[in-house]
Parts: structure tokens; C-alpha cells; sequence
């Protein structure tokens, strides 16, 4: 994770995974493998016979979002997300996680949470919650403790499992997307939704 996407190299992300395992011993369901959703990648992923974990960067439930947040989200919509998703699962025995960037304002109202409800439970997912940290240049910023605690409780209440990562780093601007940023931030614009 935090080195690009590492499906976008999909045969050296592999060889990298089997030598990790065969080679330093460490075992396979120790590892996962983060992917923003490239389709063809997570199936041919969860016929690899691997026990690896898959976790996806979701970070919204309904296309029109996700595709400005994540603009591969064109080519590889939710609904495919989800069937492969299934798929891994019925391949390999593992559930994917879904990740979620809690950002303020953008993608952490109610409504989102029943999106992502939905969505976690066609795919039986499991979601992990992630407090965006504060990024120079970075329009946008996390959502408050409370706004996180309830959307997690929608959630449990659709029944999906949750977890909330717990950030470190911040404290020491060494947290995910802000050692490199504090050295060219390049500011970016981000449509807020309405409610």
C-alpha cells in the first residue's frame, strides 16, 4: 500500500507476494494487497490460489461520487467492484476490505453510510474507516471523531463489520499522503456534497 497500484504492475506485484512468502516466511494471510479496483486484476487475483487479503479503496458507494474521487471509477464501476469482490471471496475463502477516507463534508453523511451499507453487504465486505489526515494542499479535511462513531454505527446497524483505523503519525506530519506532500502540494478542488 502508499506506493502506487500495485495491480497496474499485476505480474511483479505477484512474483513480489510469492517471494515474500516463500522467501522471508511471512505467511500469506499477513499480507494484503490494496487496489483502487482494476476489474480484470481482482479477478485474476482470486485465481492466483493465494490466501492474501484484497482491500479496495472504495471511499464512496454510488458512481458519481467515487468517479470524482476516484476517477478510475469510470472504467471500473462499483457495480463491477462488488462482483469481483464476490468472486475473490468464493475463490479464496477471504473476505475484501473496503476502505473508506472519512472526509468531511464529502462522502460522510448519512446517506453514504446506507450507500456503503448496501454496497458491503453484496459484496460481504468488511469496511475499514479511515480519518483522512490533514494534507497541505489538500482542500478538504477529515471528519470529525463524533460525524465517524455515528456513520460506523449506521453500518453495525446494516450489519456490516467495521473497523476504525487509528491514525498515526499526524502528530509528526509522517501519517499516509503527508510526508511527500509538505514538499509540493499542488492544491486540488473537490465538489462538496450537498445534503
Amino acid at each position: 500500500m502508499g506506493m502506487g497500484e500495485p495491480f497496474a504492475n499485476y505480474d511483479r506485484i505477484i512474483t513480489a507476494v510469492r517471494r515474500i512468502i516463500d522467501d522471508l516466511g511471512i505467511g500469506a494471510r499477513k499480507i494484503t494487497v490494496s487496489t483502487v479496483g482494476l476489474v480484470p486484476q481482482m479477478r485474476r487475483f482470486a485465481n492466483e490460489g493465494l490466501q492474501v487479503g484484497l482491500a479496495v479503496s472504495l471511499h464512496a458507494a454510488n458512481d458519481e461520487l467515487r468517479t470524482e474521487l476516484v476517477p478510475i471509477n469510470s472504467r471500473h464501476p462499483i457495480e463491477a467492484i462488488v462482483d469481483a469482490s464476490r468472486e475473490f471471496r468464493e475463490m479464496t475463502g477471504r473476505r475484501v476490505s473496503f476502505e473508506w477516507a472519512m472526509i468531511d463534508g464529502v462522502n460522510d453523511r448519512d446517506q453514504e453510510a446506507r450507500e456503503l451499507t448496501q454496497v458491503a453487504t453484496e459484496a460481504r465486505a468488511h469496511v475499514n474507516l479511515i480519518p483522512l489526515n490533514p494534507t497541505p494542499g489538500w482542500p478538504t479535511v477529515g471528519s470529525p471523531k463524533a460525524r465517524i462513531r455515528e456513520f460506523a454505527a449506521i453500518l453495525e446497524r446494516g450489519g456490516v463489520n467495521v473497523t476504525v483505523r487509528a491514525n498515526r503519525g499526524t502528530d509528526i506530519d509522517a501519517a499516509c499522503g503527508q510526508l511527500r506532500a509538505n514538499h509540493e502540494a499542488k492544491p486540488v478542488k473537490i465538489r462538496r456534497r450537498q445534503s
